[in-house]
Parts: structure tokens; sequence; C-alpha cells
């Protein structure tokens, strides 16, 4: 019998009025259907298509998605990917990613196409309400990038981090402010490629750095927000604006001039 412990059920119910799970397996869908609804899950939808589940992400707008990681018609790294960059009001909401093995190139596909968390099948009921817990009670931070788009991967529940960090001496604070610079250049450099995206990026990076200069008197620093701003609110703007003040804030943070290969950015 499936057991929960009543103040993390009363926390979760309102997050699961409408979950989605996609899920080629019969047998596993059929488990797992079972097991959200024991726990007060209201509206559970089953797809077995990932082009119908993108649909369905439109129409139905779940609260979390259960996602099968690969199957015969079910890509889900492609399928979370497409969420994380699409214009869909749920795209950024908890996706639970579910694969046969946990190998580290798995684990790998599931973190860096922006999932949320990874879960083993077979699964208990424990494993369900672990992660559960994970994304609506401990949500990491939103990371807004050109080539990542999804949940810190820091926070993986593999334990796996990019391989670039900011120094252990920084602040979190710091290391927030440091990781947004890391990604203004990534979309400075990269801004014809992707402008959807990179605006997108430059947009969630300012929200970080605008408030930033309050607390960091530095006047470059101040300078720099400040340039990138009037060339935000630009009605032309391109990444050759954002160059020259993004490279005083790199050097103020002492950022490589070269972005390293695997970066959230």
């Amino acid at each position: 019998m499936l057991s929960i412990d009543p103040k993390l059920e009363a926390k979760l119910k309102p997050h699961l009025k409408r979950v989605l799970v996609m899920e080629s397996n019969p047998a596993y869908a059929r488990i797992l259907v079972d097991m959200l609804r024991v726990i007060g899950a209201e509206q559970v939808y089953l797809e077995t298509d990932d082009r119908r589940g993108e649909m369905m992400c439109e129409d139905f707008d779940p609260q979390v998605i259960f996602c099968d990681l690969k199957g015969p018609t079910i890509q889900g790294a492609r399928f979370v990917t497409a969420l994380r960059r699409s214009n869909l009001k749920c795209r950024k909401i908890p996706v639970i990613m579910m694969a046969s093995n946990e190998e580290p190139e798995t684990i790998k596909e599931a973190r860096d196409c922006g999932s949320d968390e990874i879960m083993k099948k077979p699964f208990a009921a424990n494993d369900l309400i672990q992660r559960l817990g994970h994304v609506f009670t401990k949500a990491p931070p939103w990371i807004e990038a050109i080539m990542y788009v999804g949940p810190d991967r820091r926070r993986f529940n593999s334990g796996a981090g990019p391989s670039t960090r900011a120094p252990e001496t920084m602040s979190d604070g710091m290391k927030r402010i440091e990781q947004s610079v890391r990604i203004l250049r990534a979309a400075s450099l990269q801004f014809d490629t992707d402008r959807k995206q990179a605006k997108r990026a430059i947009t969630a990076q300012l929200e970080v750095l605008v408030p930033a200069c309050k607390s960091i008197t530095h006047p470059e620093f101040k300078s720099a927000v400040a340039e990138i701003f009037q060339a935000y609110k630009s009605s032309n703007l391109s990444g050759e604006m954002l160059k020259a003040p993004v490279a005083v804030l790199a050097r103020l943070f002492k950022i490589d001039e070269a972005p390293k290969a695997g970066h959230a950015a």
C-alpha cells in the first residue's frame, strides 16, 4: 500500500490537478497513473506519442509531466527541449523523465535537455513521492540561456553538474551574477543564431543584474549594466551592441575569453 506523509501530500495536491504522462509501455503507464491517483492527482492524461503530447501541453496545460526518455513513439529529450523553448504557458513546469537505466549517458541526456529529475523504471512508490517532493518543494533556479533552457543542472538529482562552476569562495548571490554574465556573453556571441532565445536570455539576466546594481557599487559594473539595458530597449538590438559592455562584466568577474564547451550558457 502506498503511504505518504500527510503534510507532504497536502503540499503536493495543489500541483497535481493536471498531470500529463507520456509513456509508450502500457504496463508502466498503468502503474504510474494508478500511483498518481492514489496520492491525489485529479486529471491524469496519458499519451503514447510525443507529437500528440505537444498538442496536449497546449490544450491541457499540465502542471507536471512524466515523460519516457526513449520509446517507439516518444523521444523525450527532443520533446523537453522543444517544450522549454516554446511559448507555451507550461514551458517551465517540472518534467520528470523516466528511463530504463541510470547510466551516465542516460542521466546526461535527461539533464541536458531540461528535465528536472530522472526516475528509473521499474520504479517504486517511494521513488515517485521523492521526485515529486523535490520538484515542488526544492525547485532549483531557472536558467534561460542560449544552449540550455531549464532548471539549474547543478541541482539535478544525479548529483552531476556543468563542467564550469563559479569559485566556491563566492556567495550564492555572486555566483548567480557571475552565471548571468556568462549567459549574457553567450547571448551576445550567438545573437544572430537564435534571436528569440537570445532575447529571452538577455531579459532573464537583466532581471538579475539590474537589481544587483544596488549592492555592487563598482562604477564599471553599473555603467556596463546600464549600457546593456539601453541596448536591450533599442528597436535594433544586436549582438554587436552587447559585446563591449559584456566584455567589461566578464573582465570584472575574471571570466575567460572563450566560453568552455558544456557550460549552461
